[in-house]
């Protein structure tokens, strides 16, 4: 059971993201921009046919390919990790990123493009549209750090 476990939390990350997505298709896409928050924070339907902040677009199958070395070197270490100090932050944070890089793969590979909705304002400046599986990889890259920050301090 311990060793299906993270497989399990993953594969509900993945199915959670895509639902969203999918809804976001089914519901959004339609009417484009759905206000939650008056100049704060909207439901916005965007095909993102690029990375962060719609950079390289065009480079589906380059995301494709760098998301499965990421997926394989992810497992490689997260069983490679055994007698690491913070051994469970880094898992943790392995499962979230590998969540995250698949959660989009899967568009790529499918639609051809990442569905983004999440959508911000702050100080009347638009902030990037993102979704579920970057969130993933953002909380887990954070929980990575933390990882090598504080083993790092140990080992000095």
């Amino acid at each position: 059971m311990k060793k299906i476990l993270p497989f399990f939390i993953s594969f509900v990350f993945v199915v959670l993201d895509q639902l969203v997505k999918l809804l976001c298709v089914l519901k959004l896409k339609s009417i484009n921009t759905k206000c939650i928050i008056d100049n704060f924070f909207y439901l916005t339907y965007v095909e993102n046919r690029g990375a962060a902040f719609g950079m390289l677009k065009g480079a589906r199958w380059i995301f494709v390919i760098i998301a499965i070395i990421a997926t394989t070197l992810g497992i490689y270490y997260y069983n490679k990790l055994k007698n690491e100090k913070f051994v469970s932050l880094y898992r943790v944070s392995i499962i979230f990123i590998l969540s995250g890089a698949i959660g989009n793969m899967i568009d790529r590979v499918f639609r051809g493009y990442v569905v983004d909705m999440f959508h911000f304002i702050f100080w009347g400046k638009d902030f990037a549209v993102f979704n579920i599986a970057d969130i993933y990889v953002c909380v887990g890259t954070f929980f990575l750090a933390l990882a090598i920050i504080f083993s790092d301090f140990k080992n000095k």
